[in-house]
């Protein structure tokens, strides 16, 4: 209960701020117009790096558009596209439209598990400046470059709450890749196709998606030289993913990362409390590919525990599809990380190119909190939390996923005992 107050006491502040910050930007923004015409593109910079600060990191979804909506007016849209090549320079978010880049600070690093373990929050904490250039502006700078393949870029497909931030920093360890750890740029794309698309498939992807999907990409791993390693924000209509990453760069290195659904679903749940728990549900399904929403039509039920459940599954099942037809991706377990460490270090490793003389770098992460940075949910905080997931709920979710799925889950956690291409078997 304390923590669903302190979220309530936090999105309260963040919506007086806008209230506040929104109307006082619009006067300014135009006397400026008035002022300096197309100029003002670097008239407001003190002033609204604090607006997209505040603004942009609220949790209301309407409060976030309508802020960013209002924050780009300042800026006008690029046509050289040479800024992205500056290290200061990273992509932010992607529209219908655009895309959109933050200018950080002079020696921040977006790659850094500090301040944050996670892109977007060193992004935000970071930034000094917001540009935005045309999907076509972004499309002909990727045309006029060396064509790339993604050979040069790891996605790591995940559950959430799995061990996915500990094994992004596995390999951040390792030093041997620039590691970016749930961009939301992905999930902005995927949401973008699958507004278009009833189903997402090889055949019923169009060329624009792809293209869209593979500009994303390659401007998250800029450096055609350099290997990333990026891993994947749950949900928000990812799903998409697996059947068509390999379409837009051929070379790209997948995986997948899951855990028991059970203790997946109790760590969701102690994350937030209730009053975060019914936002993260009603996400889960608003952000599913229409097939799985009519899967949920016919299975649906109030109990946030299995929305949440039904969720996983969906995540799931599109690597599962996809897994039973290529071989060259891999799927890792979080119980398989807990009982051979150094083997699934070393199989991690080497499926994204690194050699196993890295092995003992890597595993120096084992050794902290992945998610010390987060008080929310360190470890500290989250076994301090109890979590009651009942018999009936566990047999639901056994009989959809058999049902619905063909995914077998095993008792008493509910750990997917049939899922293709394991790294240890």
């Amino acid at each position: 209960m304390a923590w669903s107050l302190s979220l309530i006491l936090l999105e309260g502040y963040n919506l007086l701020l806008i209230l506040i910050t929104v109307p006082i930007t619009r006067i300014l923004q135009e006397i400026l117009d008035l002022i300096f015409g197309s100029s003002r593109v670097d008239c407001l910079k003190r002033g609204t790096h604090l607006f997209c600060y505040r603004a942009l990191c609220t949790k209301v979804s309407i409060l976030q558009k309508i802020s960013q909506r209002l924050f780009l007016r300042v800026y006008r849209g690029l046509e050289d596209m040479s800024f992205v090549e500056r290290d200061d320079v990273t992509l932010y978010a992607v529209e219908k439209d655009k895309f959109v880049f933050v200018k950080t600070r002079p020696g921040a690093d977006m790659y850094s598990e500090e301040p944050y373990p996670f892109f977007r929050m060193n992004q935000e904490a970071a930034t000094k400046e917001l540009l935005v250039a045309s999907h076509e502006a972004v499309f002909r700078y990727l045309d006029s470059k060396p064509r790339r393949d993604g050979s040069n870029i790891a996605l790591l497909y995940v559950l959430g709450r799995c061990g996915s931030t500990l094994t992004n920093q596995l390999v951040q360890c390792s030093g041997q890749a620039l590691t970016i750890c749930e961009p939301l740029t992905i999930n902005h794309v995927c949401r973008i196709i699958n507004e278009r698309n009833e189903t997402v498939s090889k055949s019923s992807s169009s060329s624009e998606d792809l293209k869209l999907l593979r500009a994303c990409l390659l401007l998250l791993a800029k450096h055609p030289h350099q290997r990333y390693f990026i891993k994947v924000q749950p949900f928000g209509g990812v799903e998409c993913l697996p059947h068509i990453a390999h379409l837009a760069l051929p070379e790209v290195t997948e995986m997948f990362l899951y855990r028991a659904l059970k203790p997946v679903t109790t760590s969701y749940l102690k994350m937030g409390g209730p009053y975060y728990s019914r936002r993260i549900c009603s996400h889960m399904i608003d952000t599913m590919l229409p097939k799985y929403r009519r899967i949920w039509n016919k299975v649906q039920d109030t109990d946030q525990r299995k929305v949440i459940l039904f969720s996983l599954l969906v995540q799931m099942h599109s690597f599962f599809l996809e897994a039973a037809e290529r071989k060259n991706i891999k799927s890792y377990s979080y119980e398989s990380l807990m009982a051979d460490k150094e083997g699934f270090c070393r199989s991690l490793l080497q499926h994204i190119g690194v050699g196993p003389e890295h092995v003992p770098r890597a595993l120096t992460a084992l050794n902290k909190d992945s998610q010390a940075n987060l008080s929310c949910i360190s470890r500290t905080v989250m076994k301090s939390r109890k979590v009651e997931i009942s018999t009936e709920v566990m047999e639901w979710v056994r009989k959809v996923a058999r049902d619905e799925f063909g995914i077998v889950l095993e008792e008493p956690d509910c750990l997917c005992t049939n899922f293709p291409n394991q790294w240890n078997t």
